[in-house]
This record gives structure tokens, sequence and C-alpha cells, in this order.
């Protein structure tokens, strides 16, 4: 289903590629619905958990969501968003918010429309806010996600090298991502951190992303064994996607349950990496997000949870 073309006052359209997410496609859906998105275009890349066909009676339900499927041995995300992105800026959508499955931005439509207005094409960064879930939970349900009501510290030492070699968590890792306004075509960089082709002027101001990276033990099976080869099939270099292959890595050396132990807290919210305690931080941003989220799906919708 192609997007709508907006009416005037509507600018502001979100694009999402996902495989295997139907825990989060209603939580994904009513929050940016409910932060004002014009659209939300989706991009299924070969899901056989049933996140295309939710996606499908989504798009049935409001113009305000289309989705495509994909079948491909290769994870393109960059070709696949740009594509995505493109089409909603030729049927007339200035502002373009790429977000990842596990991704919330916390700001309006409004927000975003305020903070691009001075130019006439324009980026602006998020920074990802990493929240953590309970080690309990082993496998992924979308109301399990409310479980997660910490966030991690950012903490100096989470990068490549020490999270690779078992010595501290991703959690503790944050990295910037874009949205953007433009007439023109764009080409987004692979994981939506740059514009490779497209408008380079920064806006000063920062937005918070309130990010999942793993919402149950069974995360890092999927991202290692269902995700990572599709990526090694396009990896230039050590450096592309090494997270995937170190969850690859996790999933075949007998130390999964020391690196969830690492990903994930104890009730008091206490993360134990590899014999470290770090205290993470109370945060109910995200489960207000998510209730939020799920009830403006339920009332829009009539779809249950």
């Amino acid at each position: 289903m192609m997007a709508v073309p907006p009416k005037p006052e509507q600018k502001v359209a979100g694009v999402c590629v996902l495989r295997d997410s139907v825990d989060l496609v209603p939580f994904l859906c009513g929050h940016y619905l409910r932060m004002g998105f014009a659209h939300l275009a989706f991009v299924d890349d070969g899901s056989t958990d049933g996140t295309f066909e939710l996606l499908q009676r989504v798009a049935q339900r409001t113009p305000r969501v289309s989705v495509k499927q994909v079948h491909v041995d290769r994870f393109e995300q960059s070709p696949l968003m740009s594509e995505a992105a493109n089409r909603l800026i030729s049927a007339g959508y200035p502002i373009i918010v790429p977000f990842d499955a596990d991704e919330f931005w916390d700001a309006t439509a409004a927000t975003f429309q305020s903070i691009l207005a001075p130019s006439a094409e324009a980026v602006v960064h998020g920074r990802w806010v990493n929240f953590v879930q309970r080690k309990s939970r082993l496998t992924s349900s979308c109301w399990g996600l409310l479980a997660a009501s910490h966030r991690a510290p950012r903490l100096p030492d989470a990068d490549e090298k020490t999270i690779t070699s078992y010595a501290s968590s991703f959690l503790c890792f944050s990295i910037q991502k874009i949205a953007f306004k433009t007439a023109s075509p764009v080409k987004i960089g692979r994981g939506q951190h740059t514009l490779v082709t497209g408008p380079q002027q920064m806006c000063d101001a920062e937005l918070d992303i309130l990010h999942l990276p793993l919402r149950s033990r069974a995360e890092i099976l999927k991202r290692g064994l269902n995700y990572e080869p599709r990526l090694a099939a396009i990896r230039e270099g050590k450096g592309m996607s090494w997270q995937s292959a170190f969850f690859s890595e996790t999933a075949t050396n007998g130390k999964l349950d020391a690196v969830w132990a690492a990903h994930s807290c104890d009730a008091r919210g206490r993360i134990d990496i590899y014999g470290r305690p770090v205290a993470a931080v109370k945060d109910h941003r995200l489960r207000r997000v998510l209730l939020g989220a799920g009830w403006h799906f339920f009332t829009r919708t009539g779809l249950r949870i």
C-alpha cells in the first residue's frame, strides 16, 4: 500500500524495516500514531512470526499505516530504508523519522516540526537511552516489555572492544541516530546513524530514543542465529555490524547465560557485567510510553494485543 498524500498540516512520517517483531508492532504503531505522525511506512524483511500479517491488518484499519514485504537472503537495511523514505518524500512528507523495531523516539510530531521549522533541509539527532529487561524474561511477549523499568547508565568504557571481549555491556553503550527534513531523495547510512546523501546541516537539539536492545534472553539467539547470517553476507569489514557478530558468537560459545546477565537486571535493578555489579537507574518512561501506545493501538484499531 502506498502512503496517502498528506494534508498541509501533516508533515511527519516514520519509516521502519523490521523482521520477526510481532510483539513490538502494536506498540510501535500505537506510539508513533499517538505522537501525531501522519504516516508510518513499514518494510517487513521476510518475517515468519506473524509480523507482516499483523501489519497488514493494521493497514486495513487505518490509511496512516502501510506495509511492504520483501524476501531476500541478505539484510539490505540501508537501501530498503532509503527506498521507503524516498517514497514518503515523493508523496509530500518533508520530515522523515527512521526507527528500528526496538526504538521509541520520545518526541511528538509537533516537536520535530518545531525543531526543523527554521530550515528547509536539516538533520536532528536522537540518542539511545538503553532500557534493561528483567533477567527472568526468557522469551519475548507483548506485555513482557513492561518489565523494563530501569535504564542502564552510560559507561565510558563501553565500546566495541570491551563489549566483544566480555568486559562491558552493550546496554551501557549509546550512539546517535537521525531524523531529517528534505524535499529531495536521500540515501540513509547503515543503522540510520548518518545520511550518505541528503541534508548535512545539523540542529542543535538532541532527542531521547527509548531503546530496549534485548527484550528477552531469546533475542540473543535470534540476533545470533536469525539476523547474523544475513548480515554476514554483506559485511565489508570486521567493524560492520559488530554487535550482530558478537551475539552470533555468544549463541555458539557457551556464554549465553553470562551475556544475558550482563544485558538484564534483577528485581532491584542490578546488572551483572561479568562479575561486576552495576546499578541501573529506575526510569518509568518506557513503561508509560508502552502503556499509552497499547491503549491508543487498541482504541484506534480495535485489534487486541
